[in-house]
């Protein structure tokens, strides 16, 4: 029996996205948050001011380094709408964030919003384990959202549009991995 390789047109519909390059690129970084947040997933009402006011310093110095033209930000309003709970549940919890830089030049629009379109996704998985048996009222506003499956949709069409290897891509991934940086930096900077 004889195999005949495949077409070069075939191996390009298996060639990877950029979506699923950005992940990929981004994977330590991501993974090294997760570790860092692992104390608040085992022990979340020891932790959970720390994990809010982590968000919002983080969040917070996202929207500060959003590029002027922030208006092709998908997660634009919502970045905003997070903050704003974040205020919220830290100011009913008495506990006041201390704020941090954002970057230095602003990031690439799509680089935030796969930071914080990301980031929802796995809020509602935490919302689900860590609040199952909470009444609403008891729940933070941050955890109340929800995941954003339209915008995240559009979002992964917009990453699948950049050119694998392009210089935008390159730019994408190096703003993401400066985003996963300031969730770090955030991290270590509240009490």
């Amino acid at each position: 029996m004889t195999t005949t390789a495949p077409s070069a047109e075939r191996l390009a519909d298996c060639a990877p996205t950029f979506r699923h390059v950005i992940r990929r690129d981004t994977k330590s970084e991501h993974d090294a948050l997760e570790a860092q947040f692992a104390p608040f997933m085992t022990a979340p009402e020891r932790h959970l001011s720390w994990f809010l006011a982590t968000q919002y310093a983080a969040l917070g110095a996202l929207l500060a380094s959003r590029p002027v033209e922030a208006e092709r930000m998908l997660s634009g309003l919502l970045l905003t709408e997070l903050v704003g709970r974040l205020r919220f549940d830290l100011e009913n919890r008495g506990v006041i964030a201390p704020a941090i830089t954002g970057a230095k030049t602003p990031l690439d629009s799509v680089a935030i919003d796969y930071l914080v379109l990301g980031s929802r996704l796995g809020t509602e998985t935490m919302r689900r384990r860590l609040f199952a048996h909470h009444q609403r009222e008891a729940i933070p506003q941050y955890f109340l959202i929800g995941t954003m499956p339209e915008l995240w949709q559009r979002h992964c069409a917009e990453l699948n549009s950049i050119d694998v290897g392009s210089d935008r891509a390159t730019a994408v991934v190096q703003d993401t991995k400066a985003g996963f940086a300031i969730f770090a930096h955030a991290g270590l900077t509240q009490a």
